[in-house]
């Protein structure tokens, strides 16, 4: 199914890009992400005595193609980009990173204020391709779902064929994945909430 979902969005991308070199252009992209993978919760016996805490955010990069088709006053600006994402989690005194492979499509609605400069906003759906957690003693199960959605906005400034900006991203998607303890006198089952939230800063050329 996930593959399916994959093949998909490859194909409505590569339509919008053909549609749109007609019209204003295609280019490719690539930066960093600087993510917090969502917050650790520990559900000792019931919702109000779970235990949550944050997590510390760490570098990832994002590497993809976007079409930037021109609107009546807005221009539309779709993506894909293959991102990975690290955050680091205090398990009891030791430090463990999570890491998150997947496939971003935002869906971004743009308007140019002045000059090179200029904001966005809109939806982004994410396909989870690969989860990751750097300790011997935890194991990670499945994650509840492989698709979710978020949302980003931020502003850029384009000079020339090259183009600057930075975007804060939010996912909306409520999406578990459970860390199992290997060693029976450890504490309970913990599960991190995968909503990212992070500020992604990305440099685009236009082909």
């Amino acid at each position: 199914m996930t593959m399916k979902k994959i093949l998909f969005a490859a194909c409505l991308f590569i339509s919008q890009l053909t549609w749109a070199q007609k019209e204003t252009g295609i280019g490719i992209k690539g930066g960093l992400n600087y993510a917090q993978n969502g917050d650790l919760k520990t559900a000792i016996t019931n919702a109000s005595n779970d235990i949550v805490t944050g997590s510390e955010q760490k570098m990832g990069f994002h590497l993809g193609l976007y079409a930037k088709m021109n609107i009546p006053i807005f221009y539309l600006r779709p993506e894909l980009s293959l991102t990975h994402t690290k955050s680091a989690y205090d398990f009891s005194g030791t430090n463990g990173t999570f890491s998150q492979t997947k496939i971003d499509v935002p869906i971004l609605l743009g308007y140019e204020l002045l000059g090179p400069l200029h904001v966005f906003a809109g939806p982004s759906f994410q396909v989870v391709l690969a989860n990751d957690l750097n300790l011997d003693a935890i194991n990670l199960k499945d994650l509840e779902k492989n698709t979710s959605m978020g949302v980003q906005f931020g502003a850029g400034i384009n000079l020339g064929r090259l183009g600057l900006d930075v975007r804060f991203e939010r996912g909306l998607s409520p999406n578990q994945i459970k860390l199992i303890n290997n060693n029976i006198a450890s504490l309970p089952d913990r599960f991190i909430d995968t909503r990212p939230t992070q500020v992604i800063f990305a440099l685009s050329y236009a082909l």
